[in-house]
């Protein structure tokens, strides 16, 4: 399992951002995430004048840093048999390792 995040992380402010996040699994399939802090959805919301939100179904995390964000997606894929897998995240493609 990799995991690249778009853009880097070290632009990230990790209490209140978003930001979208690759997964490589060992057997070729790529996932696309989005991944937010709580605060962030709030900002959004206040940002556009609204009082609910709706997107892609982010995965939330206390603070967006790269361990908070490997634990989340390790939890996806390896709990309850991967079921919430194509639920957060997006296939990609399929990619056969050599």
């Amino acid at each position: 399992m990799n995991i690249e995040v778009v853009g880097g992380i070290d632009q990230l402010n990790p209490d209140n951002d978003n930001v979208d996040v690759f997964l490589r699994l060992d057997d070729g399939r790529v996932y696309s995430f989005v991944v937010a802090t709580p605060k962030n959805i709030y900002w959004c919301m206040q940002n556009e004048g609204r009082d609910y939100f709706f997107r892609v179904p982010p995965v939330f995390v206390h603070t967006l840093t790269i361990e908070s964000i490997q634990r989340a997606l390790s939890a996806i894929v390896y709990e309850n048999e991967g079921e919430w897998l194509s639920v957060y995240g997006s296939l990609q493609e399929i990619v056969v390792p050599d």
